[in-house]
């Protein structure tokens, strides 16, 4: 008989698995987490492999990844920084110095996890070995406010990128756990009230729906976002460090949509805490 090629197997596997689960799983290929993609993020980068800023030095291994314009432009004037130039140009690093050294600090990407996943694979493309991605999240329970800090320890996959990163079968993803605990512990050192706990992590959040929220409430999860579960699923897939921590900026606790944190300064403040502590534990 003769042999049939490794990649024919592969494909007629899949659509067997395909034929018995009688729908399409999620990622569409089934063990897709497994196999070898075609290209990786450090030959797209290609000769930026090494990151070298206008000064000649090698980009740091330590990264901070930002969603909010504004609180990247609060670092940048409370911190001497210069621009590095990363990938084809949406993805805006600087190096930032800061007590005992310096900084990554990547923003301008956009939101959501396709986004942030992206950009944390050139990131680390570029260099990057410990990285802290920061922003803000819908809190879930009442007695939450506005500003309140929360240091994530699971993240609910509730999104598509983990999923080709990962086996479908585990309902959370974790990040590193000895980063996310000096991450903890940073915080504590700069504010009050700060919590770890799970997120869940959607890329619908105009399809954010009240049972959605009851469910996650009683499962013991804190908040929701967009970027958490992708960018642990990444990190594991890459070998790398990675935490996340959140400042809440609205609320879906009572059942409806309450906005009133969205830029409020105190969220804003909350940001750069975190930014400071991310900054202590990854130089």
């Amino acid at each position: 008989m003769r042999a049939v090629p490794l990649t024919l197997l592969t494909v007629l596997t899949a659509r067997r698995q395909i034929s018995r689960l009688g729908r399409m799983p999620m990622p569409n290929f089934p063990g897709k987490h497994e196999l070898t993609a075609l290209f990786q993020p450090a030959d797209f980068l290609g000769r930026l492999r090494e990151a070298k800023s206008p000064d000649g030095t090698s980009m740091s291994e330590g990264a901070v990844l930002v969603y909010s314009v504004k609180l990247m432009r609060q670092i940048l004037e409370r911190h001497e920084a210069s621009e590095r130039h990363v990938g084809p140009g949406y993805l805006n690093v600087h190096d930032v110095k800061v007590p005992g050294g310096r900084v990554a600090l990547a923003g301008g990407f956009g939101i959501g996890g396709p986004a942030a996943a992206t950009a944390m694979e050139e990131m680390v493309g570029a260099g990057a070995r410990r990285i802290v991605s920061i922003g803000g999240a819908g809190g879930l329970h009442p007695a939450q406010a506005i500003g309140d800090l929360v240091v994530c320890d699971r993240a609910v996959r509730d999104e598509g990128v983990s999923y080709h990163y990962l086996p479908p079968d585990e309902r959370y993803v974790r990040p590193d756990a000895a980063l996310t605990a000096r991450l903890l512990e940073a915080v504590e050192q700069r504010a009050d009230g700060v919590v770890a706990g799970g997120t869940w992590t959607t890329d619908a959040p105009y399809r954010e729906t009240r049972e959605e929220v009851l469910h996650y409430r009683a499962e013991g999860v804190l908040t929701v976002e967009m970027e958490a579960a992708s960018l642990a699923a990444v990190a594991l897939h890459r070998g790398v460090e990675f935490a996340t921590a959140f400042a809440v900026m609205d609320s879906l606790a009572e059942e409806s949509w309450r906005p009133e944190g969205l830029g409020h300064p105190d969220a804003v403040a909350a940001l750069n805490i975190l930014f400071d502590a991310a900054a202590a534990v990854l130089v």
